[in-house]
C-alpha cells in the first residue's frame, strides 16, 4: 500500500519512504517530565481542586493530553539547585524523614493516573554530611570519597519511596550535571541488589557525552551502568563511543525551551530527531511543569505553566500537545524501525520515525518538518538546515502492507 502525506498546502515533488516492519530497530523507552531542578513544581502543590487535577490529568492521564511515559524527580538535598531548594529526606546521618517534600505526592498522583508510568530519581545535590568522614566527621568535599555512605543514603530514598508510599523506582541516577565515579556506581549497584531493588537500572551521568568514554576506557565501571543519560545533546556530535557500550542512549534531559509555538517545535524536532539522527530512545523534558515564579531561572520553561494557584489560572499547552504526538500513540516497549526502512530524514528537510508493537499489530509514523527559524531549542545550537514543502509517499511493505487506512493526527507549531 502506498500512503501519501502532504507536508504543506503547497507539496512539492518529493520521495517514496518504504515502512517494512520486519525491520525493527531499538526499544523505545519514552517521553517524560523532569519536577526538579529546585522546586519547579512547587506552586502546583497549592493549587485548588479541581484545577490543580486538571493540570495533573493533563500531564499524567493515559490519552488525554501529554500521557507522560517517565516521570523523573529531584531527589532533595538542602541546597539551591537552580530555582530554588528541595528538602534531603535525610538532613543528616541520623535523621531520616521520607515524608518530606512533595516528590513523593507528585509520583503518586501521577501513579495513580497512569500505573504504568516509570519512575527517575536523580540527586542535584546532597547534603553536606554525605562527604564527611563517618568516623570522624572531617569533610571530604565529595559524596563519592565515601561511596558505601552515597549509596546508603540513595538507598534510604528508595526505601522510602517503596515502604511508605508504594512507589517502585524504576531508574536512579549519579549527580546532575557534575561528577560520576565507579566506586560509587558498584557500591550502590551492590547495595541495590542486596536489599531487593537490583531491578532499578542506573543512569549516568546526566551530563556529557564523556562519560562514554570514560565507560569505554573502564570495562568494570561500564558493567554498573545501565543506562547513558545526556542532557541538551547535539544531533550533530558524534555517539559511536557512546552507542559502542551497548546501552540505551537518551536525551535524559531536553528543551529548556519556553512552552510556546517555538518551544512546542523545538520538543516535536527533537523528540523524533534524536532517534534518527543520534539513536536515542527516550527524551525528558525539563521542566515538567512551570510553577515557579517569574524572574527565577528558565521561567516557563515547561509542558504547561501554572504559577497563579490563588486564582486557579493556567495555560500554555503547546509543548504538551507536541508530547501527544508520540505518548498517545505509542508504548515504552514498542520498537523504533531502523532508518531506511521506517525512519529517516525527508528529502527536502525534516524527519519520520516509525515505532511498531511487540505484537506488531499497532503502528504509529511521526512525520515533523518544521523550519529552521522555529525549529531551535534554547540549547544546543542548531545547525542551518534547509526546509521546504513536498509531498511525502510511505509505501507500506511487508505486514503493514494490508493496512488500507491511517489516522492522521496533526499541529502547525508555525502558525
Amino acid at each position: 500500500m502506498r500512503l501519501s502525506l502532504a507536508m504543506s498546502l503547497v507539496g512539492a515533488v518529493g520521495c517514496t519512504y518504504v515502512v517494512d516492519q520486519t525491520k525493527t530497530g531499538p526499544e523505545f523507552n519514552g517521553i517524560g517530565g523532569l519536577s526538579g531542578g529546585g522546586a519547579t513544581s512547587r506552586l502546583l502543590v497549592d493549587y485548588k481542586e479541581p484545577m490543580r487535577s486538571q493540570i495533573l490529568d493533563y500531564l499524567f492521564k493515559p490519552n488525554f493530553g501529554a500521557s507522560l511515559q517517565i516521570l523523573k524527580v529531584e531527589i532533595g538535598g538542602d541546597s539551591q539547585s537552580t530555582d530554588g531548594t528541595e528538602t534531603s529526606h535525610m538532613h543528616s546521618r541520623d535523621d531520616l524523614d521520607v515524608t518530606r517534600g512533595y516528590e513523593w505526592w507528585l509520583m503518586k498522583e501521577a501513579k495513580a493516573r497512569n500505573p504504568g508510568i516509570k519512575l527517575y530519581g536523580l540527586p542535584w545535590a546532597f547534603p553536606g554530611w554525605v562527604g564527611n568522614d563517618p568516623k570522624t566527621g572531617v569533610p571530604s568535599g565529595s559524596p563519592f570519597t565515601y561511596p558505601n555512605q552515597t549509596s546508603e543514603y540513595i538507598y534510604e530514598w528508595i526505601a522510602g519511596a517503596k515502604n511508605t508510599h508504594g512507589l517502585d523506582i524504576d531508574y536512579i541516577g549519579v549527580w546532575n550535571e557534575r561528577s560520576s565515579s565507579a566506586a560509587y556506581t558498584a557500591s550502590l549497584k551492590e547495595m541495590l541488589a542486596s536489599k531487593g531493588f537490583g531491578n532499578i537500572k542506573i543512569v549516568a551521568k546526566d551530563g556529557g557525552a564523556d562519560i562514554c568514554t570514560d565507560l569505554h576506557n573502564d570495562p568494570a565501571y561500564a558493567k554498573t551502568v545501565d543506562i547513558i543519560g545526556l542532557h541538551y545533546p547535539s544531533d550533530y556530535d558524534d555517539y559511536s563511543v557512546c552507542h559502542s557500550l551497548g546501552k540505551p542512549v537518551w536525551a535524559s534531559e531536553e528543551s529548556s525551551s519556553y512552552d510556546d509555538f517555538n518551544g512546542a517545535a523545538c520538543w516535536a524536532r527533537v523528540t523524533t530527531s534524536h532517534y534518527v539522527l543520534s539513536g536515542m530512545t527516550a527524551s525528558i523534558m525539563w521542566n515538567l511543569v512551570g510553577a515557579y515564579y517569574h524572574g527565577t531561572n528558565w521561567y516557563a520553561s515547561s509542558l504547561l505553566t501554572s504559577v497563579q494557584p490563588w486564582s486557579g489560572y493556567w495555560e500554555n499547552l503547546e509543548a504538551l500537545w507536541a508530547t501527544a504526538h508520540i505518548t498517545q500513540f505509542t508504548q515504552v516497549g514498542w520498537r523504533y524501525l531502523e532508518n531506511g526502512s521506517g525512519s529517516g530524514q525527508l528529502v527536502n528537510g525534516g524527519f519520520y520515525a516509525t515505532l511498531v508493537s511487540p505484537d506488531g499489530k499497532d503502528m504509529t509514523i511521526l512525520v515533523v518538518k518544521i523550519s529552521h527559524e522555529h525549529a531551535p531549542c534554547t540549547r544546543p545550537g542548531l545547525p542551518y538546515e534547509n526546509v521546504t514543502a513536498e509531498t511525502a509517499t510511505f509505501e507500506l511493505a511487508g505486514a503493514a502492507a494490508g493496512i488500507t487506512s491511517l489516522t492522521c493526527f496533526r499541529s502547525n507549531f508555525e502558525a
